[in-house]
């Protein structure tokens, strides 16, 4: 977007600043206030949890010492019938498998690479395998010894009973056993960071290495808390991206109406200057003949009669175009479509062209096609001549002598395209976008050598041009080279022959 002017460039940077001042920075220092805000509330909403969680676990933990207690107590009440003689059955709730030997003799031998190094005394010796599995204890009762295997499913089962109706619904508790092997002391040292988790706590003996894990996450503040992390974030991303489109939009409308207010003030200056110039002929053409200085000499009155008329009529032109376009701005201009030849439009615009008297010469070289009396469009006669005769003097304009100047009729099953083709200095990339625009000339080095003498406009041609063709449902395209030429074609749609004749 450029904008040229002392004027224009102040009131861009006026409105720049404004939007800064105004939208931008304001958004800026919300939008930091509002990622704290959310950062704050997020800390805060885990703390709160973090407390609950820590609460669970304490509640669930007591529950599992209990449980083992209770676990071990019966085991300890069912053997106080073992001897020497009495047979001894410890299974029961709580205990997944259990041994019995011969205090003087050898454990038995699936148990004694896990009691390694043990020395059973009267009361419970507990121990933590190697390989992950429950935790084992012994004990002895006279000459015999015990060992039974903590049911770990058991433990958790009754702990999920047991704390149902202290927790809240969604809180599941479950138990975790060691990773096999002996403790590293990488996961001890993990261990104790685990301890200072809320959600896992890492028990003692007689659960050594097993962890108690609370999951609150179908717990409602929970799921609204993931959902609020991205959910936050992105509507902040969305609405600062927006704000900052808006800006962009903002800025481009404007800058174009700020482009548009000063094509508007050129038009009004080149049409001042464009109706001055042959005012200013006329009124001397007048005085001189009221004078009667060429009373004598009928031919140079003749002559000024000629230039008198040649400059009404150029005047008229130029008032009519401005008009033309004023009727189309403003929605008035009503087209009345129906059945025309396409030969009728080409003698039309190249007529009106000769009858205005610009470059004759160029007008006889211009190169026509030859076209079927049975081709016909839909549109309105007086508006598709004007539009080609705008065309044709563009191109007639804009190209220097020796000009190779042609009109050419393209017909397919739908539509039927004018295309009028030049040798001219065509037209900048830059300017091809914004040619058909209102009041935008394309002015370049090129062109200006072209027009000496010649009425350079108020660019409203092009535009009239794209208006005719958007009343009639077509469209007009343009391709051109810098230092090859250009092409404009008018798209206008062929008339449908039905059984009574043509239909528009």
């Amino acid at each position: 977007m450029s904008i040229r002017g002392i004027g224009d460039g102040y009131a861009f940077q006026r409105l720049l600043w404004l939007l800064v001042g105004t939208i931008l920075l304001p958004t800026a220092v919300l939008t930091v206030f509002g990622v704290s805000a959310i950062g704050n509330q997020r800390a805060a909403i885990l703390q709160e949890l973090d407390r609950q969680q820590g609460e669970r676990l304490e509640i669930a933990a007591r529950e599992v010492y209990a449980l083992v207690e209770a676990a071990e107590q019966r085991v300890q009440d069912e053997a106080q019938g073992c001897g020497n003689e009495a047979p001894c059955d410890l299974s029961g709730p709580g205990v997944t498998a259990w041994w019995s030997w011969p205090t003087d003799a050898s454990p038995p031998v699936e148990l004694a690479p896990l009691l390694s190094g043990a020395e059973p005394g009267p009361g419970t010796t507990w121990f933590s395998p190697a390989d992950g599995s429950s935790p084992l204890a012994t004990f002895d009762r006279g000459a015999t010894t015990l060992a039974w295997r903590i049911d770990t499913d058991w433990l958790e089962a009754a702990l999920t009973r047991r704390v149902a109706g202290t927790l809240p619904e969604g809180v599941v508790v479950s138990l975790e056993g060691p990773s096999p092997g002996p403790a590293t002391p990488l996961e001890e040292i993990m261990a104790q960071l685990d301890e200072g988790t809320p959600a896992a706590l890492v028990l003692g003996r007689p659960l050594d290495r097993w962890r108690l894990l609370v999951n609150d996450a179908a717990v409602p503040t929970r799921a609204v808390l993931r959902r609020n992390a991205w959910l936050y974030p992105v509507s902040l991303a969305v609405l600062v991206g927006l704000v900052l489109v808006g800006t962009f939009v903002t800025l481009g409308s404007a800058t174009r109406e700020i482009r548009l207010s000063r094509l508007q003030t050129d038009f009004v200056s080149n049409v001042s200057h464009e109706l001055r110039t042959p005012l200013t002929s006329i009124r001397l053409f007048v005085e001189t003949l009221q004078g009667g200085k060429l009373d004598d000499d009928p031919q140079k009155v003749q002559e000024c009669l000629s230039l008198l008329s040649l400059e009404t009529d150029r005047l008229s032109r130029m008032i009519e175009r401005t008009l033309d376009w004023a009727r189309m701005e403003a929605g008035r201009r009503v087209y009345d479509t129906e059945p025309v030849r396409a030969r009728e439009l080409v003698d039309g615009s190249v007529q009106a062209l000769r009858s205005q008297h610009l470059l004759g010469e160029a007008v006889d070289a211009i190169e026509l096609p030859h076209v079927s009396e049975g081709l016909f469009v839909a549109g309105d006669r007086d508006a598709l001549v004007e539009a080609l005769l705008n065309l044709l003097q563009n191109a007639i304009k804009y190209t220097p002598p020796p000009r190779n100047i042609r009109l050419e009729v393209r017909v397919d099953d739908t539509w039927v395209a004018f295309a009028v083709h030049d040798n001219g200095p065509g037209i900048a990339p830059r300017d091809r976008r914004r040619i058909f625009e209102k009041f935008y000339q394309a002015d370049t080095l090129l062109s200006r050598s072209t027009q000496k003498g010649a009425d350079r406009g108020s660019g409203l041609g092009l535009s009239i041009v794209r208006a005719v063709a958007r009343g009639h449902r077509g469209r007009v395209e343009l391709e051109s080279e810098v230092g090859q030429g250009s092409t404009f074609t008018l798209w206008v749609r062929r008339a449908v022959a039905t059984g009574m004749g043509l239909e528009a």
